[in-house]
């Protein structure tokens, strides 16, 4: 449970870090043959099988599926992605998004359950990215022929667009019935 406590409080601490901070730069990592900065191609998003690295004044900071010991789950860490996790010889690509120059004035993380038997823990489903004008969710989530397959997995989709995020019911519209779960902070978390 100590692990647990301080990956917990990691989560909430680089979170806090990022907001307020002005996005500088995104960069994807990709394949020269990735179209449309998408690795598994899908009508909601864009499909990563690595992580990301949203680069601001101050620092970098990458999201990726890192969290638990089989890299699934999203973390906030501080860093590239490229020094986190292992690449291939895929490219940095800056993504072409109007996220640029933005501040970042909110980020919410939801939570589920670990799907293991007899588990007990909690990992990062879905992170909420919100700046001045946009809106960006990150979840780990599987693409699979173009559908949502399952949760808990090492591919991210990246939404920008709050109904795309309703109808998939992530995120904050995933409380509940989905099984979200949102913790405004660490203390509140760990009561």
């Amino acid at each position: 449970m100590n692990n647990d406590r301080e990956l917990y409080n990691r989560q909430f601490e680089n979170k806090n870090k990022l907001v307020g901070q002005i996005i500088n730069e995104i960069i994807f990592y990709l394949d020269d043959t990735d179209k449309d900065f998408t690795e598994q191609p899908n009508k909601f998003g864009k499909s990563l099988l690595n992580g990301f690295d949203i680069k601001t004044g101050k620092e970098v900071f990458s999201i990726g599926n890192r969290y638990t010991d089989v890299n699934y789950g999203l973390s906030i860490d501080i860093g590239r992605t490229d020094e986190i996790e292992f690449i291939e010889l895929k490219k940095p690509i800056p993504f072409v998004t109007t996220l640029k120059g933005q501040t970042i004035k909110q980020i919410d993380i939801y939570w589920m359950k670990l799907p293991y038997e007899n588990a007990t823990g909690l990992y990062p489903q879905e992170i909420e990215i919100y700046t001045d004008k946009e809106y960006f969710l990150v979840s780990s989530i599987e693409i699979n022929n173009g559908e949502v397959n399952t949760e808990f997995t090492n591919e991210l989709l990246i939404i920008d667009n709050k109904d795309t995020a309703r109808q998939l019911k992530l995120g904050q519209f995933g409380i509940g019935e989905n099984g979200r779960l949102f913790f405004e902070n660490f203390r509140e978390m760990t009561k």
